[in-house]
Parts: C-alpha cells; sequence; structure tokens
C-alpha cells in the first residue's frame, strides 16, 4: 500500500470508535504509554475510546476513567480476539471501528484517519492492518505437505508444517473457508466497518492459544470469502501504530537494530 494516501477527507457520515483490550495481568504502563501516544499525536478524525478489559478483578486506573466512553470488564477468555468482539457487539451507531491491543503505541500523526483512508481508496476493502504476518505468507499446500510443494530454496520447521496442518483443519472445522494460501492480517491492530464484522459474524471464539491463532487467520479468510480484500496500512509494517513483538521493517530500523546487535556482541 502506497504510503501517501491521498487528501480524501472521510465522508461525514463517519462515526468511528476505538476500541482497544486489556486484561488483568497486563502492566498498567502499556495501557497509559497507548493513551499517552493518542494524545500526542493528531488522529486527524474524530473517534470515540472504548476499553474492553478480561478479567472480572480487572480495575481501570482512577486517572483513566474520564479518557474512555465506556469500560467493559468480562470473563477472561478468548485474548483480544474475544474482548474486541465482545466490545463490538455493544457498540451503537458506529460505522467503523480500530481495534488495538494495549501494548500499541501510536508513532504517527493522522494515524486513525490514514485507516480511514485505506479502507475507503478504491473499491471492496474488508479490513487495514499493520502487518500482513510474512511468515505464512504462503499456499496451504507449501505449508503442509513437507517438501512437495514448496518453492525453491523455502523450507519450513517441522513444527510450522505441524501448526499450519492444524491451523487448516480448524479453520475446516469451524466451517471457514481457507482460501487457498495462509496470508492474513495480524490481530494486533485492526480497522475495519461494523456491516463488514456483521457479514461475518465477528470474531470467532477461541479458548487455547492455537485456536486463538487460528482465528487470527480465520478472521481474514471470512472477510475474503464475502469478496472483500485485506490490506496493509503501509509498505513496511506497523508504519503507523507499533507494537513491541513487530518492530518496523523497513531500512533504517533493520540498521540501528543490526548495530544494536553488533555492539551487544564487542
Amino acid at each position: 500500500m502506497n504510503e501517501n494516501l491521498g487528501t480524501r477527507l472521510p465522508a461525514p457520515h463517519l462515526k468511528l470508535a476505538v476500541v482497544i483490550s486489556t486484561w488483568t495481568g497486563s502492566s498498567p504502563e502499556h495501557l497509559n504509554r497507548l493513551l499517552r501516544s493518542m494524545q500526542r499525536y493528531p488522529a486527524g478524525v474524530n473517534y470515540e475510546s472504548y476499553l474492553c478489559a478480561n478479567g472480572i478483578s480487572y480495575r481501570l486506573p482512577e486517572d483513566l476513567a474520564g479518557l474512555f466512553s465506556s469500560v467493559m470488564i468480562r470473563e477472561n477468555t478468548g485474548f483480544n480476539l474475544g474482548a474486541w468482539d465482545h466490545a463490538w457487539r455493544r457498540l451503537c451507531g458506529y460505522t467503523h471501528v480500530l481495534f488495538l491491543q494495549d501494548d500499541c503505541f501510536v508513532q504517527k500523526k493522522n494515524w486513525l484517519l490514514d485507516f480511514v483512508r485505506c479502507f475507503q481508496s478504491g473499491t471492496g476493502c474488508g479490513l487495514v492492518g499493520e502487518n500482513y504476518n510474512k511468515g505464512w505468507d504462503y499456499s496451504w499446500s507449501e505449508l503442509t505437505e513437507r517438501a512437495k510443494h514448496a518453492s525453491p530454496g523455502k523450507t519450513h520447521s517441522e513444527e510450522k508444517i505441524d501448526r499450519a496442518a492444524y491451523y487448516l483443519k480448524t479453520l475446516n472445522d469451524w466451517g471457514i473457508d481457507p482460501g487457498r494460501s495462509a496470508r492474513h492480517i495480524t490481530t494486533v491492530v485492526q480497522f475495519t466497518a461494523i456491516a463488514v464484522l456483521e457479514a461475518v459474524n465477528g470474531y470467532t471464539p477461541a479458548d487455547s492459544y492455537e485456536k486463538a491463532i487460528a482465528a487470527e487467520i480465520g478472521f481474514s479468510k471470512k472477510i475474503e470469502a464475502e469478496g472483500y480484500h485485506i490490506r496493509q496500512i503501509g509498505r513496511h509494517r506497523h508504519s503507523r501504530i507499533g507494537h513491541p513483538q513487530w518492530p518496523r521493517d523497513d531500512f533504517f530500523p533493520r540498521i540501528r537494530r543490526s548495530l544494536k546487535k553488533r555492539h551487544i556482541l564487542l
């Protein structure tokens, strides 16, 4: 996706919500950092914030209470997808939602406006995120049938092959069309329309980590099965909203990481 998303403003009838997931075991500093970054960088468009916490014992720090239109507290099930799914079903009057994990951080102005513009650019977009998971951007046959269908110079570990077979079987068991490949948008930062969520019946419940990964893949696949496209917002991952697990992969961040590693080894 081109970094220059143009200047077209979003239609005035759009009403945007930002839904943040957290849980009882998350450090309060994660949420603090995210909210500070949201205040530091202008979003470029109006929105309302919602927090959904997994764990009935969760308590929001008092100094943050006024920053959310609503705080939802639920049982600790389903990981962040469970929280996101719980939240969007309780939103009223919104057209689009940006979903975030609480350990994300905004790093560029117009961060929300850019998601709106990317979603509206072209036709048929159903999901915009910060990261195509390149490690899974292979056909299912390449991932599950050992070396038989492997691309030249590309091999996958036995563990990854077994995981891919599990994800493929789980998607089929859930009645989700897996498509031809495992390509998907990671469920760390995702922007979509309420109409799309309704069309695919939201996120699939998951009661284990491996099923949660299958549900992550499955969400992109359900959207594609409805005839929509999925997009990464920038040429490089996490160009607007960062996450500790996924450092930016453009040139200068890669050089800085390489130099840091070399310094450690000296």
